[in-house]
């Protein structure tokens, strides 16, 4: 028979580090956090300065600064354009059964919110001054709606080559297990 083993006999968690170990681990953590955040941050602007080139003629920049004002205040903005359409998505998981229609309509609720918050963001944004605001919001939501469909064919790409390419399995082409980490011997 085998000694039980109690939890505070594990020494493979947080509790076995050293201090020096575990603030090694903090500040690495920190770190990746803040790199995402600035990952994150960086696309958005990126989305930013894709709308304001493509609707030069309708958007005035004060600085480059109103573009990362603009880039900052995408997330509250779009969260405030998510409290508006919310009621709306609630009524269609509500009333659609899964399927194509469902799908549809998150989608189209998808692009209203990207529509309202670029709408708060043109409106909010400190040195950006935008002619007729509802263009390049309709442009930002076109521009989101394509890169969900660009993202969604990688996948069936990935997909149908057979895993997704993090060694984590899937099938083969012939519908069996192909091995890999996760699976079972």
């Amino acid at each position: 028979m085998e000694p039980e083993k109690r939890p505070e006999d594990d020494t493979s968690g947080w509790a076995a580090l050293s201090p020096r170990q575990k603030a090694l681990s903090t500040a690495g953590l920190a770190g990746l956090g803040v790199g995402v955040v600035a990952l994150v941050l960086l696309a958005v602007l990126l989305g930013v300065l894709v709308v304001a080139v493509l609707a030069r003629p309708l958007v005035e920049v004060e600085s480059g600064t109103a573009l990362v004002w603009g880039a900052l205040l995408c997330l509250p903005c779009g969260l405030l354009a998510a409290l508006f359409v919310h009621p709306l998505r609630a009524a269609l998981r509500l009333l659609t059964g899964p399927g194509r229609v469902r799908a549809a309509g998150e989608e189209v609720l998808s692009g209203a919110t990207t529509f309202l918050a670029v709408l708060f963001v043109a409106s909010f944004t400190p040195g950006l001054r935008v002619r007729e605001p509802w263009a390049p919001a309709l442009l930002a939501a076109l521009l989101g709606a394509l890169a969900g469909h660009a993202v969604a064919y990688a996948d069936r790409r990935r997909a149908a080559r057979g895993g997704n390419g993090r060694g984590s399995g899937g099938q083969d082409a012939d519908g069996h297990d192909a091995g890999g980490q996760d699976s079972a011997p």
